[in-house]
């Protein structure tokens, strides 16, 4: 005898183990209840010979005789035990399923943080599918009293969450490490007027005031939830570098600073991070109220407050940032925060700008950025305030 042969089956199935597992689970799930159908049968088959049916059918003629009884007994019997059979190959397979799932990574969700600078809140936003955040949690000055007024900027290392708030001239800090479910662990305030913008590399946590004393605080975060200020540096020492500086990004050994008063960004050479040398300033002739920073590869995006809109720079030479392309006229209103989703099973890349004027935070595909940036989304409206700062959790890829 032969073996058979199997047909060429076109069109081609593919599908991944995540999306074997519930059509797996669903045929389990038919069987049982097919089975359950038969045991209501049986169940009925008896209920018929004794005269008990709810429907009140008979048998005819009405006298069932002992040997029908058992008769009819030996046939449910005879049913129920091929039931049990078919009961214990479908718990074989239901613990072939469970062996399945036990092979997948852990699910990990991504969440959004976004901070409400006008009724003091924390949005956190479900992001594992990213067109369509979920909001999971609001928490403000009445779950922590005293911990936000005015919150700007946010920034996450490790379960560490850092509010800027810009009223009260301080920084909360939060443990994370249950995203949904944020603890308050502390504020800092040394150094800090008007905060807004962080920035970190390492162990060094940057932080713009854009109050009086204009410039930027440098604490020490090897242990995150406690930061221990260091030193600051101001317009005092920099001269026309730092004027109510607002947002703050860094790649490599260079650190850049938007001052929104100035229309510029100011950059600045942190090789030895505690003592920052300031190398040039740029976009006088492209930036109107500049806030927001963010960098994702060799290109840097500046928020560009006053026009709407988000400036491009390519960096591939930090200290030398080449304006290449500016898009958003038509959807943002009051741009702040911008954040990138980190690369992972992602298709296509996302960039996330809080809107603030609108209260709204609007989604780009950057697939082919710089050149075409594509509004893809926009989400929050009715649940964002003034939404200022965006941070993601977990920072690295997911």
């Amino acid at each position: 005898m032969s073996f058979p042969n199997i047909p060429n089956i076109t069109p081609t199935i593919s599908i991944t183990t995540a999306q074997t597992i519930p059509l797996l689970l669903s045929s389990i799930a038919l069987e049982e209840l097919a089975l359950a159908h038969i045991m209501n049968a049986e169940a009925e088959k008896l209920q018929f010979v004794l005269g008990t049916l709810p429907t009140g059918t008979a048998l005819s003629p009405a006298v069932v005789s002992l040997a029908e009884l058992f008769a009819v007994d030996s046939s449910v019997q005879r049913t129920l035990r091929d039931v049990i059979k078919k009961e214990m190959l479908l718990e074989f397979k239901f613990e072939n399923v469970l062996d399945l799932i036990a092979t997948l990574p852990p699910v990990i969700s991504t969440f959004l943080f976004v901070s409400n600078r006008e009724d003091n809140t924390i949005a956190i936003f479900d992001i594992s599918n990213p067109l369509s955040p979920l909001l999971v949690r609001k928490f403000g000055t009445g779950d922590f009293p005293g911990s936000l007024n005015g919150p700007t900027g946010l920034a996450i290392t490790g379960n560490t969450l850092y509010v800027s708030n810009q009223f009260d001239s301080n920084v909360a800090i939060f443990d994370i490490s249950i995203p949904i479910d944020p603890v308050h662990v502390g504020q800092v305030s040394t150094g800090l007027s008007d905060p807004t913008g962080f920035a970190i590399t390492g162990n060094t946590l940057y932080i713009a005031n854009r109050g009086d004393d204009r410039g930027v605080a440098i604490y020490d975060i090897s242990f995150p939830p406690t930061p221990i200020f260091v030193s600051k540096f101001t317009e005092v020492e920099f001269p026309g570098a730092l004027n109510s500086p607002t947002g703050l990004a860094i790649t490599g050994n260079t650190l850049y600073v938007s001052n929104q008063l100035d229309d510029i960004v100011a950059i600045f050479d942190i090789l030895l991070p505690t003592n920052p040398v300031h190398v040039d300033n740029f976009g006088t002739d492209d930036l109107s109220g500049p806030t927001g920073l963010v960098i994702s590869g060799t290109t840097l995006s500046v928020a560009n407050f006053n026009d709407s809109t988000i400036e491009v720079y390519d960096i591939t030479f930090p200290t030398g940032p080449v304006r290449v392309a500016d898009f958003g006229a038509d959807d943002l209103s009051g741009p702040q925060g911008l954040v990138f989703l980190p690369i992972g099973p992602v298709t296509p890349p996302l960039l996330y700008v809080a809107n603030l004027n609108n209260s709204t935070v609007e989604v780009y595909d950057i697939n082919n950025f710089p050149i075409d940036p594509i509004r893809v989304a926009d989400f929050g409206a009715g649940v964002l305030n003034g939404p200022f700062g965006l941070a993601i959790y977990p920072t690295g890829p997911v």
